[in-house]
């Protein structure tokens, strides 16, 4: 793993790392952020926010600022604490470890740990930490902010199945299903960016396979578990996609978690590029 530090025009001190083909960059004074992800030397695939944005921030001071974070469903106020303070962070010969200071509004501490497992793959492990004095039920929300103008593939489950429903599909006040950028099919729904005002965004139950987001002649593949006996947030989704103006987020979830004072639960992604023509 080749590593270094160097100044990024938007974040400041930041952090990069490859493995000669894949490369990644976090931010090193908020976060925790995967700020960068491309192959090596290569445009970033994940959306990058100015600073002199403001319509993806909050009074309080929290900014989307893009690429990967951790969060926790169901959404609330307390989720968009202004994680706007220094990260700690250890390298090992193929993991990064990234910690990020205690969540005052949430009573949790969250962690990431980053490893290249493949020539084009990474897997990140997302890792909370109960901080409070009570028990508290969550899942884990790993959100992918994705930069624009992009294609977002959702393969939805297909069974022969009778006369019950095969699939769980939830939406959100501002979600109109006929979106321009939203096309609907029995084997999956396609979402084609575009930069236009109206909001959009959609759960689904449990995709079928991984999502895939095509831009810049690169594949991003996110695959992760699911538990088909468990119960998730959001009216029993583990993945959901929001589009705005500027951006495309895909967003998977774990598992609801019941959470003990200092107990710690996870939940793993793997992420894979291809070349595309």
């Amino acid at each position: 793993m080749n590593t270094k530090i160097s100044n990024h025009p938007i974040w400041g001190k930041a952090f990069f790392a490859d493995n000669g083909v894949v490369e990644i960059g976090i931010p090193l004074e908020f976060g925790i952020r995967i700020g960068h992800l491309s192959y090596k030397s290569e445009e970033n695939l994940f959306y990058e926010q100015p600073n002199d944005l403001n319509d993806l921030c909050t009074p309080e001071g929290f900014r989307v600022r893009g690429g990967h974070r951790i969060w926790l469903a169901p959404e609330s106020e307390k989720v968009y604490y202004p994680d706007n303070s220094p990260i700690q962070y250890e390298i090992s010969e193929t993991k990064i470890s990234l910690f990020q200071e205690e969540d005052p509004w949430l009573s949790v501490k969250k962690s990431m740990e980053i490893t290249f497992t493949g020539e084009e793959e990474v897997q990140v492990n997302h890792i909370v930490v109960n901080t409070g004095g009570l028990p508290r039920e969550f899942a884990i929300w790993a959100i992918t902010s994705v930069a624009p103008l992009g294609t977002l593939q959702i393969p939805l489950r297909y069974r022969e199945s009778g006369y019950n429903p095969i699939q769980k599909i939830t939406m959100w006040y501002y979600t109109n299903l006929g979106d321009e950028r939203a096309n609907y099919t029995r084997e999956s729904i396609t979402l084609s960016h575009r930069p236009l005002l109206q909001r959009y965004k959609i759960g689904v139950g449990h995709p079928d396979g991984p999502v895939t987001y095509e831009n810049k002649g690169v594949v991003f593949e996110k695959a992760f578990a699911i538990d088909g006996e468990a119960v998730y947030p959001d009216g029993d989704v583990s993945f959901e996609a929001f589009m705005c103006k500027h951006m495309v987020e895909i967003e998977s979830l774990s598992r609801l978690f019941e959470v003990q004072p200092g107990e710690q639960v996870s939940f793993c992604e793997t992420w894979r590029l291809n070349k595309c023509d």
